[in-house]
C-alpha cells in the first residue's frame, strides 16, 4: 500500500498523539507546538507552512525513550547532562528524513533547541545561523511548556517570562511574532483549551498545501516499520520487538494460505501493535518483578491505547481490532475484551502467537529467556487455551 497524501497527515497526527500519551493522559504538547508554529509561519514563512506544521508535530520524536515526557525536563542544564535529551534533536531529524518528504522539516527539528545567543544544542548555533523554522519551533515549544506551570499562567504571565528570554533564547523578531500571534483574537484562550486544540488541528490540516510526494515513493509498510522502531525505542530491552512480531506474523499468515496482500495488512498491524505502551509508565514496563494488581490493570490498557491511536488513520481502521487483540486468549480469558475463539480476529490470533514467541525468546527483565525450541513447547502446551491450536501447531514448523 502506497502512502497517500490524503492520510499522510493522519499518520503523523496519530504518531504525535502517541508521543504525547503520558502515563494515562494526553498532553497535546506536539499539537499545540504545531498549531502555534504554523500560525506564526504565516507571517514570515508562508511557503513552508506545511513543513513547519509537521516539524511541530514531530519535533520531540527523538526523545521517545525518555523515562518521562520531554516537557517535564524544564532545566536547560538537565538537557546538557542527559544524553537522550541532548541527542533527541539529531535523532528526531533523522526519523523525519526516513518517514518521507520531510527533509525541510528535518532541518527545523534539528535546530529546535538552539538558542539565539548560542547557548542551545545540539550544535551551539547562534543568531541567523539557526534555521528560521527551528527558531519558530523553539519559541512555540517554550510557550507550551511555560503555559503548563501550576497554577497556569495568564497571557500577561506568559509575556513576562518570554520577555525575560528575549535576546538570549530567541530573537526580537521571534518574540514580537509570538506576542502578536498570542494576542490575535481569542487565540490564547483557544490554544489553552484541550478540546479546542483537538478541533483546530484538523482545521489546519485541511487548509495546508498538500505534502509533495513527487520525490518520494514511500510504502505504508516502510512508514509503519519506522513507527515501530520509535515505539520500541521507549525501552532498551524491546529493541526490534515489533519488527520481529511483524515478521513472524507475516510468515504465519502466508503459511496459513492467506493472500500476500492480506498477510501484509496483518504485518502492518503487528508493526503498530504496541503503540499504546508509550502511555504506560516505565516503572511498570521495566519492573523486574511481578506486577501488582493495580500495575497489571494499567498494563492491560495498552491495547486500548493502541486502538485509539490507530483509529485516527482512516486506512488502518480495519486493522484496529487486529492490533488491539494481540492479548486476547483463545479461551476468552484475555484482554481487553475477553473475546474467544472465532470472535477474535484471525490476524489477532496470529499475532498473539507471534508476540508470545518473541517475548519468550528475547530478553525480558522479569523472566528467563527461552530457546526457540523451548518456546515452541510452551506454544503447544497452551494451544486451545491461550492460543488458536491450528496457529500454535503451525508455528512449530514456521518460526
Amino acid at each position: 500500500m502506497k502512502v497517500k497524501a490524503r492520510f499522510f497527515s493522519e499518520l503523523m497526527t496519530a504518531l504525535s498523539l502517541m508521543m504525547d500519551l503520558d502515563e494515562n493522559r494526553k498532553l497535546y504538547h506536539a499539537w499545540r507546538v504545531a498549531i502555534v508554529a504554523e500560525k506564526m509561519s504565516r507571517q514570515i514563512l508562508p511557503e513552508y507552512r506545511t513543513q513547519i506544521f509537521y516539524a511541530g508535530l514531530l519535533h520531540d520524536i527523538g526523545a521517545i525513550s525518555l523515562r518521562d515526557h520531554v516537557i517535564h525536563y524544564t532545566d536547560i542544564k538537565e538537557h546538557f547532562k542527559n544524553p537522550i535529551l541532548f541527542n533527541h534533536c539529531r535523532k528526531g531529524a533523522q526519523i523525519a528524513m526516513e518517514i518521507g518528504p520531510l527533509a525541510i522539516a528535518a532541518d527545523m527539528i534539528m535546530d529546535h533547541h538552539e538558542h539565539w545567543d548560542g547557548g542551545g544544542y545540539p550544535r551551539g548555533l547562534k543568531g541567523n545561523n539557526i534555521n528560521l523554522g527551528g527558531q519558530i519551533l523553539r519559541i512555540a515549544d517554550t510557550f507550551d511548556i511555560l503555559a503548563r506551570v501550576r497554577p497556569p499562567l495568564d497571557l500577561n504571565g506568559v509575556k513576562t517570562i518570554l520577555t525575560s528570554r528575549r535576546g538570549s533564547e530567541f530573537s526580537d523578531l521571534m518574540y514580537e511574532l509570538m506576542i502578536s500571534t498570542l494576542e490575535s483574537g481569542n487565540f490564547f484562550e483557544e490554544i489553552m483549551d484541550d478540546k479546542r486544540v483537538s478541533e483546530m488541528l484538523p482545521e489546519i490540516i485541511s487548509s495546508l498545501p498538500p505534502v509533495d510526494f513527487s520525490s518520494c515513493n514511500s510504502e505504508l509498510r516502510n512508514v509503519a516499520k519506522i513507527i515501530a522502531q520509535v515505539i520500541d525505542a521507549k525501552h532498551s530491552y524491546t529493541a526490534g520487538h515489533s519488527e520481529r512480531v511483524a515478521s513472524y506474523t507475516f510468515k504465519l499468515a502466508t503459511a496459513l494460505g492467506l493472500h500476500e496482500d492480506e498477510a501484509e495488512k496483518y504485518e502492518i498491524a503487528a508493526f503498530l501493535h504496541d503503540a499504546g505502551k508509550v502511555a504506560i509508565p516505565r516503572s511498570i514496563l521495566d519492573k523486574p518483578a511481578a506486577l501488582t494488581i493495580e500495575e497489571y490493570k494499567l498494563m492491560k490498557k495498552h491495547p486500548v491505547y493502541t486502538m485509539e491511536i490507530m483509529s485516527m488513520v482512516s486506512e488502518l481502521k480495519d486493522l484496529v481490532r487486529i492490533a488491539g487483540g494481540h492479548h486476547e486468549r483463545y479461551d476468552g480469558r484475555g484482554y481487553p475484551d475477553g473475546s474467544a475463539r472465532d470472535n477474535i480476529p484471525l490476524g489477532a490470533r496470529i499475532m498473539a502467537v507471534a508476540d508470545a514467541f518473541d517475548a519468550m525468546t528475547s530478553f525480558r527483565p522479569y523472566q528467563k529467556t527461552k530457546s526457540k525450541n523451548e518456546a515452541k513447547i510452551v506454544l503447544v502446551q497452551n494451544a486451545g487455551a491461550q492460543f488458536d491450536p491450528e496457529i500454535a501447531k503451525l508455528a512449530i514448523s514456521v518460526l
